[in-house]
């Protein structure tokens, strides 16, 4: 029998909230289950911090944000588990996780656990990504109401008004002793983005590298073509358009004030310094 917490972000809505009974009912058949539920922005982290240690399992039962604030204050020796209930669930397409209640009650019943891996922005934990500029906009301008209704859609459109202001950031990177320059950044620990759509062959979250995309010269027409190789090739450094750059550290910058969003999720302001240091968690995935 284990002791199992689960975090709840009750924003998940009350159909999501039946699922989680049902799936608290079959865990309880064999283990012990405690509820916490989240009330605002850095629950999550501050329970998983007080909490973890005392549990066998923690359990994020939310979107990536949620799992996000997990992540930064879980104990590195608690194992983690997910109840994919948010608009994207990366984290759960990238470990194979599906939304059926009974193969992930079996999957935590299980408790098969692999390395998944964890950068740092500013301190900050991420287990996904880092954009800065474009998606970074569209993310802050997502009203949380609104993204409760409407879901992936209001991405969809909010990114359709950002895409006529494409060149409205200029970021400076370091990284490898070398300075560049880009409207859009994006630095990826993850081979998933904005849902099933593979933009890297070259890592994921259970790899310690960092993929770092650099949107140089953004125009519309290449924008498109970036979306032609997510769909086709599901490769953005197939483009002669992106610089890619593969490194453990990252210096960024601007003159002007730019957003960052993190795992999906608003994150401040540039300046920022993004680096891995091999730092991972403990993640249950499927028996198979």
């Amino acid at each position: 029998m284990k002791k199992i917490c689960i975090i709840f972000n009750p924003k998940a809505g009350s159909s999501k909230l039946a699922k989680l009974n049902k799936i608290i009912a079959e865990l309880n058949k064999n283990n012990t289950v405690t509820l916490f539920e989240t009330t605002a922005a850095g629950d999550a982290t501050n329970i998983a911090r007080t909490e973890s240690a005392r549990f066998d399992i923690v359990v994020a039962a939310g979107g990536d944000g949620t799992i996000n604030e997990v992540v930064n204050g879980i104990d590195p020796n608690t194992p983690l588990a997910i109840i994919p209930m948010g608009t994207a669930n990366i984290v759960a397409i990238e470990a194979g996780i599906s939304n059926n209640s009974k193969a992930i009650c079996a999957a935590i019943n299980q408790g098969k656990t692999k390395r998944a891996y964890v950068s740092t922005i500013n301190n900050k934990k991420f287990i996904l990504m880092a954009g800065i500029g474009y998606d970074a906009k569209v993310v802050n301008n997502i009203n949380p109401k609104l993204k409760k209704v409407f879901g992936k859609l209001i991405f969809a459109l909010e990114g359709l008004k950002q895409f006529f202001k494409l060149k409205e950031f200029n970021i400076t990177i370091t990284s490898n002793n070398q300075t560049h320059h880009a409207n859009w950044v994006l630095i990826t620990n993850a081979k998933y983005y904005a849902g099933p759509h593979s933009i890297t062959k070259r890592t994921n979250i259970f790899n310690e590298d960092l993929v770092c995309y650099l949107f140089q010269d953004l125009t519309k027409l290449s924008f498109l073509y970036n979306l032609f190789l997510i769909i086709f090739f599901g490769d953005l450094s197939k483009s002669k358009k992106i610089k890619t750059i593969y490194s453990s550290s990252f210096e960024i910058s601007s003159q002007h004030t730019t957003p960052i969003q993190c795992d999906g999720e608003p994150f401040g302001y540039l300046p920022a310094t993004v680096q891995t240091n091999k730092e991972f968690i403990n993640l249950i995935i499927p028996p198979n």
